[in-house]
């Protein structure tokens, strides 16, 4: 059941053995297939090679990562991120003697099970291919405050998740994705994880896997208040977001979210607020 799909991982820590200095966050078995989280401290020379069922998002959390695709090198240092997607020719090398620190979300899941650089026929489609500097999004509807920055959206991933780099400033009271697993990677601060009928902190470089059908709220536990990588999968959170955005003023009371009166906006993405 869902439930028992619930993961916390110290920093260090990996689901399955891998090759150090790589970590398994969450596999293809904890995410019934959905995507795969690796952690990477390490020097990141892989050689030119191709995913042909796997797109991959890296985001780069400290040291210099080139990354080669399409004939050009790509220069990204902390905060930045890349879309790679499946079918295309790529390479990544460490720019600097410091290890590259960098998550990499592979979607569908299963990377770990064939983790090393294979060679395919290109069949992808080079145009899916971007990447984003410190600071920048991806482009939605509506501006968003940059404390939901979207890295990746569902259009970009062909629906399978949604990727932003959040700053929890609110608490986010207790409610149940129906379709949707979300998982959380803390850059700064501490956030407070109150899953089904378990409170847990959850500090720097620590993660947690939140699977849907399960009641669960996330709070500030910290000032500065927590950043953290979110992944939703499927994908379609930003547009929550976006959707709350320009509902704010009729879905507060009191200055804190209204359960009741956020439920008609989450019904559309499979989200219920105020469950015991």
């Amino acid at each position: 059941m869902s439930k028992g799909r619930f993961i916390l991982l110290n920093p260090g820590e990996s689901r399955l053995p891998m090759p150090p200095p790589t970590t398994l966050k969450a596999g293809a078995a904890d995410t019934e297939g959905r995507f795969s989280l690796i952690e990477n401290q390490g020097h990141h020379d892989l050689p030119s090679h191709v995913h042909d069922a796997f797109d991959e998002l890296v985001f780069v959390l400290d040291g210099e990562l080139g990354v080669d695709f399409d004939g050009r090198r790509h220069h990204l240092t902390a905060g930045m991120c890349a879309l790679l997607p499946r079918g295309v020719t790529h390479a990544m090398r460490a720019l600097s003697e410091a290890p590259v620190h960098a998550l990499h979300l592979f979607s569908p899941g299963g990377w770990e099970a064939h983790p090393e650089a294979g060679q395919a026929a290109e069949s992808g489609d080079i145009g899916r291919f971007y990447v984003l500097q410190r600071g920048e999004v991806r482009p939605g509807r509506i501006k968003v405050p940059p404390a939901f920055a979207a890295k990746a959206r569902g259009t970009d991933t062909d629906g399978r998740l949604s990727l932003l780099e959040m700053v929890v400033a609110q608490d986010i009271p207790r409610h149940i994705h129906h379709a949707a697993d979300e998982g959380i990677y803390v850059l700064d601060g501490e956030l407070v994880v109150e899953y089904d009928d378990r409170t847990d902190k959850v500090g720097k470089g620590q993660f947690v896997l939140l699977p849907h059908g399960v009641p669960h709220a996330l709070r500030c536990g910290s000032a500065p208040p927590p950043r953290v990588i979110q992944i939703s999968s499927p994908g379609g959170w930003e547009c929550f977001v976006e959707d709350l955005i320009e509902a704010r003023p009729h879905i507060t009371t009191g200055g804190r979210l209204d359960p009741v009166k956020l439920n008609p906006i989450a019904a559309k993405y499979d989200i219920t607020y105020g469950v015991p």
